[in-house]
């Protein structure tokens, strides 16, 4: 965390989100590598978490090209409905949600960080036109890209 304080301090508008997303893939990492450090001991783990966290894994890897539930599902071989029941269980939240926070992360960043036009953003993260975006990101944000960027 010391290492990226400072980095963090020019990102004040969406700080907690980075630090929430860091958070859960370090986690990831930490369950990575003590899996792979402990492939002789048997450990038990449920399946429920094991999918959660495949799909964690899945989704901040594809977020930016698939925003359906449907993409997620088939990777991991299972029904859309067990996914959806899956991520409610453990977090409380669901499938979109989980998407849409990748999404609108990604996108303040990109509105913060980058001179890309709002086209260009919305084209970067996978929506098919500009307005498709901008109806996502007041919904996400209660303000449209070009406010958010300019305040």
């Amino acid at each position: 965390m010391h290492l990226i304080s400072e980095s963090l301090e020019q990102f004040r508008f969406y700080k907690s989100g980075i630090i929430s997303h860091l958070c859960n893939f370090l986690l990831l990492q930490i369950t990575d590598i003590l899996c792979q450090n402990n492939q002789e001991v048997s450990i038990c783990i449920k399946r429920t978490d094991e999918i959660f966290r495949n799909f964690k894994k899945l989704s901040s890897h594809n977020y930016r090209k698939h925003h359906d539930i449907l993409f997620y599902a088939n990777n991991l071989n299972i029904s859309t409905t067990y996914l959806s029941r899956i991520v409610k269980n453990i977090t409380g939240h669901t499938v979109h949600f989980h998407i849409s926070e990748l999404l609108c992360t990604e996108a303040k960043r990109l509105l913060d960080t980058t001179d890309m036009g709002i086209k260009e953003i919305a084209d970067e993260l996978g929506f098919s036109d500009q307005s498709v975006f901008g109806k996502f990101f007041v919904k996400a944000t209660g303000v449209s890209p070009l406010k958010y960027r300019k305040r």
